[in-house]
């Protein structure tokens, strides 16, 4: 390859490089509009999950239900219910009522005890005997039953328990022998089979049919059928798996609308129709207001949290009391910290919208994440968000609470709502505790959180920085001042700025001695060097400060500004140096090898770089002096295009420089000049 064919290639890598970067603009303009679909994906599929839900297209009286139907919402409405197939069943399956026979329990206690003794006084050795009393007394016991019988009575307590035990039962009711068994279970009574053929050979009914009272009590629940006011609450289960849809259940599924044998052609068009405009809606509204967020490495993570936030949806649903427990607020809570609230709300409606089956639930609810959006925007720490949690809980269990009074709910149950809606709010501090961490590494998001924790000076690199650097730490912390008094002057990122700034110069460490703020005595390495290495040095402390801040897992931005905070200055003192020496001098490798800022926060901390360390050495600190060098440098740096890429406007930079000056003569001003204490003492004396 000749030496002269280098310029083409040049070009040719170079048409290469404007292939891949068309490529990535297009990327980037289809970003929002992928990411759209995909959000529209997920909300299509929990609608549909949800919907069918609680809408069964087999729905038919005489089919049998597949799984528990679950009403979603209080229902009331008035029927006649009466006639003559309800009459029968009536009559069918009214439980009658009973009186008691007198002195059954009495008799059958002194028949027990006649028994106990006659056994006791029994020869247990003639089986003959044995046999023969049985015989004659109709028992169904065997001789090896009397035996063990005999020999459990040895025990007092045996008989005294086989008594209470009678008159347990007897307390109860027995009307049949057959319905035995079932008292014995029901009333939790410990009875093996000895036992239960004592009590099976001695117990009789106590319990008679009194016909007129159960005539009067079928005439009193036909009665109450006629113009029946009918009354559905949410939750109530209308006909459990397995059991057959009978014509009153398919009515109240009807007043549910839970039935779709209707048009279902209808249908359809409506839902598709209702779903196609909300999506166009939330498509403009993201659009317009939080596109960039949408692009942002914030999407994906409020994805994971719909996701997770609609599985807890779809499975509490159709419970009347787990509803309470679903942690729907982590949605606002996590984008609004990932995000902002802008992009917060209009991810949390939608989500609602989208999903939501019943008005009274969904005011709840969005009065609840529009608490969250408010709160979780003045975050500070993780810890915060737990005591937010408890306030969510607190407050979603006043919602609760109301909301239970205008639904006319029993106070048990409005006492659950609200002792699950506390445990909501716990559940979703916890959970949106848990989930944060894991979205700001791997998704690389920096967060305000993250960032607060990066700003404590016990941080590794904070701390070797000092201990290593002490005059670049406490330069960088001037910087740090300078930048965060600019950027929240034109309205950027100032907390970003101030902590970025301390990380600025951390590559510093490698040679701390090559950097004028770090050296002692009037020692300095580069007069023993030539120009080109020294600028090679200095030049080469962005790229060690993002290999030590990758090390330590700085966060990419913090990254980006360390690469960035000198654009592709020149080292102007270095470079005039080498050309006076004399040396083969090539421009660029004097210059920083950049990038140059590509953001606001970053060409401000560029900005605030320069004019802290230039400042130190300006004789003239006045007010005009130091207004007048700031210029000079911010127009340097105009004039060498190391702001073109940073978005900073004119007027921002007017703003910038005006910060600048405002925040270094509270640096600099002028003291009084006290006299010294001697001199001071000597007037004193001559007065």
């Amino acid at each position: 390859m000749r030496v002269n064919i280098l310029g083409r290639e040049f070009l040719f890598e170079v048409k290469e490089r404007n292939k891949k970067n068309d490529e990535s603009q297009s990327y980037i303009k289809n970003r929002f509009m992928f990411r759209f679909v995909i959000l529209a994906i997920t909300f299509m599929i929990f609608g549909i999950i949800i919907e069918m839900s609680r809408l069964n297209v087999n729905y038919n009286v005489g089919s049998i239900a597949k799984s528990d139907i679950v009403a979603y919402k209080n229902m009331s409405y008035f029927v006649d219910i009466l006639d003559d197939s309800i009459e029968e069943k009536i009559m069918r399956t009214t439980q009658p009522e009973y009186d008691k026979i007198k002195d059954v329990n009495r008799e059958t206690v002194i028949a027990l005890n006649k028994f106990l003794r006659d056994i006791r006084n029994m020869n247990l050795s003639d089986d003959a005997t044995i046999a023969k009393y049985i015989k004659d007394n109709k028992y169904t016991f065997t001789n090896a039953d009397i035996r063990e019988i005999v020999e459990r009575t040895e025990n007092v307590e045996y008989s005294v328990n086989l008594n209470e035990t009678m008159s347990e039962i007897y307390s109860t009711g027995i009307y049949k022998m057959e319905n035995l068994p079932k008292i014995i279970r029901r009333k939790n009574i410990k009875a093996d089979n000895l036992d239960m053929k004592v009590l099976q050979n001695f117990i009789k009914p106590n319990l008679v049919i009194n016909e007129e009272a159960t005539k009067k009590k079928i005439a009193d629940n036909m009665m109450s059928l006629r113009d029946k006011e009918i009354k559905i609450y949410k939750g109530d289960i209308i006909v459990k798996k397995g059991e057959i849809i009978d014509s009153d259940a398919f009515l109240k599924l009807e007043k549910l609308n839970l039935v779709r044998n209707g048009d279902k052609f209808k249908k359809a068009v409506g839902l598709i129709t209702t779903f196609s405009l909300l999506l166009i809606l939330i498509y403009f509204l993201l659009k317009k207001n939080v596109r960039k967020v949408v692009e942002s490495n914030a999407f994906y993570p409020t994805l994971l949290t719909i996701i997770v936030v609609n599985i807890f949806y779809v499975l509490f649903s159709n419970n009347q009391f787990l509803i309470y427990l679903l942690p729907f607020a982590m949605l606002p809570i996590i984008s609004t910290i990932i995000g902002n609230k802008t992009y917060a709300i209009i991810m949390t409606f939608s989500n609602m919208v989208m999903l939501s089956q019943e008005e009274s639930w969904f005011f709840v609810t969005i009065a609840v994440s529009l608490v969250a959006v408010y709160k979780a925007d003045d975050l500070v720490g993780r810890s915060d968000i737990i005591k937010l949690s408890f306030f969510l809980g607190i407050f979603q269990a006043l919602l609760s609470f109301s909301y239970g009074l205008v639904n006319q709910s029993n106070f048990g149950l409005i006492m659950l709502m609200i002792v699950f809606s506390v445990f909501s709010g716990i559940l979703t501090g916890m959970m949106s505790l848990a989930v944060l961490p894991y979205f700001e590494d791997y998704f690389d998001i920096l967060t305000t959180m993250k960032l607060l924790e990066l700003s404590d000076f016990s941080h590794t690199l904070l701390k070797q920085l000092l201990i290593k650097a002490p005059g670049t730490f406490h330069h960088s912390i001037m910087v740090g001042a300078l930048a965060e008094g600019a950027a929240e002057s034109i309205g950027a990122n100032a907390t970003f700025a101030r902590i970025a700034s301390y990380y600025h110069d951390i590559g510093k460490m490698k040679r701390p001695e090559f950097f004028v703020e770090n050296q002692r005595d009037g020692i300095n390495p580069h007069n023993k060097i030539k120009p080109s290495l020294s600028a090679l040095i200095l030049t080469s402390h962005t790229k060690d400060g993002y290999i030590m801040g990758k090390e330590n897992k700085l966060p990419k931005e913090i990254l980006d500004v360390i690469l960035q905070h000198h654009g592709t200055t020149l080292t102007q003192y270095f470079y005039y140096k080498a050309l006076e020496n004399g040396e083969k001098v090539v421009e660029s490798n004097f210059r920083y090898s950049g990038p140059k800022p590509k953001t606001k926060e970053s060409g401000i901390i560029l900005l605030a770089d320069t004019v802290e360390a230039a400042t130190r050495t300006l004789e003239n600190k006045s007010k005009e002096g130091i207004e007048n060098f700031i210029r000079y440098l911010v127009k340097s740096k105009i004039e060498d295009k190391q702001l073109s890429d940073s978005d900073l406007t004119l007027g921002e930079l007017e703003k910038v420089i005006q910060s600048f000056i405002n925040t270094l003569q509270g640096v600099y001003h002028e003291r009084i000049k006290y006299p010294k204490m001697d001199e001071k003492m000597k007037k004193i004396e001559k007065k």
